[in-house]
């Protein structure tokens, strides 16, 4: 059920550094219905159901013209997608996103994004438009790229091939693009044909950052997963109940999989993690890991 609402404010502040220390989120809840979804927790203190309640604030790019106006951190980056999906199927219809992008063009404000959608091809002429002004970083997660899986584990999302496709035309237009590979999937997402591919076809679509991170399995996330892999990969409930006795994977895990992550980064030149977006006027990036 879409649920419009008025918002008061967009922009929150946060201490964590990725990707930005500014969030703006345009939707609650979100229609891709990953399995895995780690906000699902955000909708709690709502009492609402993250998949089946989404929450469109309809008013979002009239505030955030407001906000920029007036805050004291202008130009500082933005990030559009914090907890839910800004190009998840609901905006389709709703078209909430051309008017946000008019607000960041009319600002100049740097913009960092990342999806699981095409939609944003939607708006091609708009991030054009941003991105002649301002640095404007988009990113997509991956996390399987076999179609039978995917549709399983991610039912509403765009085709992982298309999604990186995607960033081969943002790329032209003068973004800055990447690869959010997470999670890795154990027994799933981590095999070698897997990681192979992802590294490869990110490889072919020439992206700027990969960053690289395992399934964590925490609150409410790790029952609902958990009954997902009983339902739909009943051979495996055993190993990830062996490997997820709190809500991330054993340190032996973490540190095979780093290891073979390493060598597929070097294999396909893909060393470089995810640099944060500073403000306009500040020299310094800062490389997280």
């Amino acid at each position: 059920m879409l649920r419009p609402i008025i918002a008061k404010s967009m922009l929150h502040y946060h201490d964590t550094e990725f990707s930005t220390n500014w969030d703006a989120n345009i939707y609650r809840g979100c229609g891709h219905r990953c399995a895995y979804c780690f906000a699902q927790y955000s909708h709690k203190y709502l009492e609402a159901d993250f998949f089946d309640d989404i929450f469109v604030k309809t008013n979002a790019a009239e505030v955030l013209t407001r906000e920029f106006s007036k805050r004291s951190s202008r130009r500082a980056p933005v990030c559009i997608a914090g907890i839910s999906d800004a190009y998840q199927p609901f905006e389709r219809d709703c078209s909430i996103m051309p008017g946000v992008l008019k607000a960041f063009i009319q600002a100049k404000n740097p913009l960092a994004f990342a999806t699981k959608s095409t939609l944003p091809l939607r708006d091609l002429d708009l991030f054009a438009q941003l991105a002649k002004v301002t640095r404007v970083d988009i990113a997509v997660s991956i996390s399987v790229i076999n179609e039978d899986d995917r549709r399983l584990i991610e039912p509403f999302a765009a085709p992982a091939k298309e999604r990186l496709e995607m960033l081969r035309v943002f790329k032209s237009i003068g973004c800055t693009t990447g690869v959010l590979f997470m999670p890795i999937l154990p027994f799933i997402g981590d095999t070698d044909e897997n990681l192979e591919s992802v590294f490869s076809l990110s490889s072919e679509v020439n992206i700027d950052h990969m960053n690289v991170y395992p399934l964590h399995l925490r609150g409410k996330t790790k029952a609902s997963f958990l009954n997902f892999i009983a339902q739909n990969y009943p051979t495996l409930l055993t190993k990830y109940s062996e490997l997820y006795k709190g809500g991330y994977v054993n340190q032996e895990y973490a540190n095979d999989l780093k290891k073979r992550v390493y060598q597929f980064k070097r294999k396909y030149g893909l060393m470089s993690s995810y640099h944060q977006i500073k403000r306009e006027d500040d020299a310094i990036q800062l490389s997280l890991f």
